[in-house]
């Protein structure tokens, strides 16, 4: 029998009772993504083989939701690395049509979302084969979901980010009933969500002494045991739960980022890389959706552009403004069913839409027909039935200033130009942007209180009523977080005027007029509800004139619940279920909304045309 040298025996031995070197951090999440990838896969397998083998439905019912909370282990990594998959794996189950392809050339979804309503409220074995064909497409994802994650892209960086980005995924997805509308399990699978993230976070965690370990460790119990202890997901404290519990714990992982010396992502993203919570100022970076860097806006640009936007210069008549249907103290709108067309004989044909935070969002107009500011202030100057001009015919006319010229060079390299107008324009509308109204101010802490029906109308909003599934916290508009790559529309069946039953659908297609894709008839952009108590009428048609009307139709089921017929509403027609002391409350909050301070300056005066004491003489704004 061969033995080892005395000494190296010795060597050896206390070697063994030793502490190991840990892996490095990027190599131990790996190593447990892995690990949960697979008990992931595993789950998804058994519930195949129930529904196989008939299992009862109770059965069924409790394998999906243990799938769902086993993706959640996972969710952060994918979602950050992959987000593409994670859409297969567990996407909203709505179809998309592609665009700028011609014909209908259909994405069916696939994952999780699309197989809940299968089996829930109840399982239905009609159906069996099809919701087979679901669950073989969720294996072969689930089976390679490894493929995605770059283990030499771990670093402290990009894991750090990762949560981040699924913390607010769970606050905008998870907690309002985006994620899982049948089954109301995102209450469960956020706490889940969050004792991932605490697992993983646990290297990090270990480099911490003192207090911040301390304060890191209170955050991390106090936000999962509200989370565990919750049992009845509509009347959930939402509000309560991401002043005290969430946001804190955001804070407290940037703060330890910071302690240790672990830089924020470089890239640029609508959504600063920098920021802690959805609710700090400046997470939303307006000039992050621009087309060319060169657009970008500077004060010179916005101030030229707000002049511009009140000079009825801009009109082929020379008597409108952009400001006659954009009215600063009705929050940039007319207060109009819809708007006076040009020459004040008719109308547009939708109502005019508020323009305060526009810029926060990559699709303009109901039909989302441009994505970009500047195109949006090219189609409304060329537009026959609004001002009735083109960039090139105002070029001419403001020539005939010298004032603007010199602005015009103050502003731009190249001067007064056709391009110039339209990024002016653009510039002083992504300005009009605002998150600070005090349901904002109260998240972030501020010494500002809410009433408690506003606060009861916030918790519908984000729970119950389901507003927050469409319209997004916190921009609420339909910019889908926490990605910002697509602005949703939805088709809700607007009437063509209010009727609480045997409704008749507006004739206007909507979206469909912009790509002519039958998917998107009858569907238009979900626009912010934010200073939404200054901007009535409301709906693309005016159809609504109070807010306590437009909750009622949203009761009701929206168009189908009041008798509409329309097949492919994407909103449920399920009833809500309000009381009257519920829908008071959700008008509160949202007028709670309203922000508008610092945004309705008007410019003192119009730069005088030479040659032209009419137009030198013209009145701000122009004809209402």
């Amino acid at each position: 029998m061969y033995r080892l040298p005395g000494l190296l025996f010795v060597i050896c031995a206390v070697a063994a009772f030793l502490p190991q070197a840990s892996p490095p951090d990027g190599k131990r999440v790996y190593q447990q993504f892995l690990a949960d990838k697979h008990q992931f896969h595993q789950q998804v397998q058994k519930l195949t083989e129930y529904t196989l083998n008939n299992a009862p439905a109770d059965s069924l019912q409790l394998s999906f939701k243990r799938c769902r909370q086993d993706y959640k282990r996972i969710e952060w990594l994918v979602e950050y690395f992959q987000p593409f998959l994670a859409t297969h794996v567990n996407g909203p189950p709505v179809v998309e049509v592609e665009v700028d392809e011609p014909g209908q050339k259909l994405n069916p979804p696939t994952g999780l979302q699309v197989i809940e309503p299968y089996l829930f409220p109840a399982y239905d074995a009609t159906k069996k084969a099809s919701l087979i064909r679901e669950l073989n497409v969720l294996l072969s994802y689930s089976e390679r979901l490894e493929r995605g994650i770059p283990e030499d892209q771990l670093t402290d960086t990009a894991i750090l980010a990762a949560m981040r980005q699924e913390l607010f995924r769970l606050l905008t997805w998870g907690i309002t009933g985006y994620d899982a509308p049948e089954t109301q399990t995102g209450l469960a699978e956020a706490a889940v969500t969050l004792r991932s993230l605490q697992e993983n976070f646990r290297p990090y965690t270990e480099k911490l002494t003192g207090p911040r370990a301390t304060q890191l460790k209170h955050c991390w119990a106090e936000a999962i045991n509200t989370l565990e202890q919750a049992s009845d997901f509509s009347r959930f404290d939402r509000v309560s739960f991401i002043r005290q519990q969430l946001y804190p714990l955001c804070r407290q992982l940037q703060q330890v980022r910071e302690t240790l010396g672990i830089p924020a992502p470089a890239n640029r993203r609508f959504l600063s890389p920098s920021v802690a919570t959805l609710s700090d100022s400046g997470a939303f970076r307006p000039n992050y959706l621009i087309n060319f860097g060169m657009f970008a806006s500077t004060p010179s640009k916005v101030a030229l552009g707000r002049t511009l936007f009140f000079d009825p210069l801009l009109s082929g008549n020379n008597e409108r403004s952009c400001a006659s249907c954009h009215q600063p103290e009705r929050a940039f709108t007319d207060e109009r069913v819809k708007s006076r067309a040009f020459r004040g004989r008719k109308s547009v044909i939708r109502n005019a839409p508020t323009l305060i935070n526009a810029g926060l969002q990559n699709a303009q107009f109901y039909d989302l027909r441009v994505s970009f500011l500047e195109d949006q202030a090219h189609d409304v100057l060329s537009n026959a039935h609004e001002m009735h001009t083109s960039p090139d015919e105002v070029v001419q006319k403001l020539s005939g200033s010298d004032t603007y010229k010199k602005w015009f060079a103050e502003a731009f390299p190249t001067g007064l130009s056709a391009s110039n107008i339209r990024n002016a324009l653009a510039s002083y509308i992504r300005s009009l942007t605002s998150l600070k109204a005090r349901s904002d101010r109260y998240l972030r802490g501020e010494n500002v209180a809410l009433s408690a029906d506003e606060k009861l109308g916030f918790n519908l909003f984000l729970g119950k009523a389901r507003c927050a599934t469409c319209h997004f916290f916190p921009i609420y508009n339909g910019f889908v977080p926490p990605h910002y790559e697509k602005v949703e529309s939805e088709i809700i069946g607007v009437p063509r005027r209010r009727k609480i039953r045997n409704a008749r659908l507006d004739d206007d297609p909507g979206r469909f007029n912009a790509h002519k894709k039958e998917l998107h008839r009858f569907s238009f952009k979900t626009p912010t509800v934010r200073n939404v108590a200054l901007t009535a009428p409301y709906m693309h048609n005016g159809a609504y004139k109070t807010l306590d009307q437009v909750v009622d139709f949203y009761d009701r089921g929206g168009g189908r619940g009041i008798g509409v017929h329309l097949e492919g509403q994407t909103l449920s027609e399920k009833k809500l279920n309000l009381t009257t002391v519920e829908k008071k409350a959700l008008v509160a909050f949202m007028h709670s909304l309203t922000d508008t301070v610092g945004l309705n300056q008007r410019p003192a005066h119009l730069p005088a045309i030479e040659g032209n004491p009419a137009l030198s003489n013209r009145k701000i704004g122009g004809n209402y």
